[in-house]
């Protein structure tokens, strides 16, 4: 791995170690209870994962708690969701086997995405005066979104040599529609949850489920398609090559 991509590892891990330690400063939980069922569908989410064509990476449907979780939890409660999402993803029945720094800038990086998410959730709303859960959902998904793919395209071009701009294109184009309908489903259960109605809120998980469900195999599907569409393009040209002998 090249010195340059070490270096940004490192200064990721130093962010998020610095999360961590106003986690465990701030750590206050309101109700445990409540927050232990939350973490554990989380976790369960961050197994239902699905591989982005061309990037050795996943993406879950983790990321909807975590918008929950800035918006219904306390600082330290979202950036745990964040952290163990990214550790379940990591180590849950993975298509190759991780290698050590692949887990900590995982770990890493969404501990800085989450951490980033929250502070922008709660900032930015109150600062304009919409200081709503659907204000909160909005601002965090956006920063997160941003941050995750940037990060990760980041740390995949520095450590091949590829172009960061097309890395990020690609990343985009696969996890932005899931993002926003993500980023809807959140909205709409957070907005329930502030109240005392939780059952509503956990509604997310059957939907989330449907909707991981349809964009695998919208994957699959356009993945497929590709294959089809230059696997014609190779018997066209070997088709015309033996033409013109």
């Amino acid at each position: 791995m090249p010195s340059l991509a070490k270096a940004y590892i490192a200064v990721i891990g130093a962010l998020a170690t610095a999360a961590l330690g106003a986690v465990a400063y701030r750590w206050n939980p309101e109700n445990l209870g409540h927050f232990v069922l939350f973490y554990s569908l989380a976790m369960v989410a961050s197994a239902m994962k699905i591989r982005l064509p061309g990037l050795k990476t996943t993406i879950s449907i983790s990321f909807v708690f975590i918008l929950i979780g800035i918006a219904l939890f306390s600082f330290s409660e979202a950036v745990l969701l964040g952290l163990g999402g990214a550790l379940v993803q990591s180590l849950w029945r993975p298509l190759q086997r991780s290698k050590p720094v692949q887990i900590f800038f995982n770990g890493a990086c969404l501990t800085v995405c989450t951490a980033a998410a929250f502070w922008a959730s709660h900032t930015v709303p109150a600062f304009v005066g919409a200081n709503s859960a659907a204000a909160m959902v909005v601002v965090g998904a956006c920063v997160y979104m941003v941050l995750n793919t940037g990060l990760v395209s980041l740390v995949i071009s520095l450590a091949q040599g590829q172009s960061l701009k097309q890395i990020w294109s690609q990343c985009y184009e696969w996890t932005f529609p899931y993002f926003l309908v993500g980023a809807a489903v959140a909205g709409l259960a957070s907005a329930a949850g502030h109240g005392t109605n939780w059952g509503v809120t956990l509604l997310v998980v059957p939907v989330m489920y449907f909707v991981y469900v349809y964009y695998r195999m919208h994957i699959v599907r356009a993945v497929l398609e590709n294959i089809s569409s230059a696997s014609r393009e190779n018997e066209t040209s070997l088709a015309g090559a033996s033409q013109g002998h």
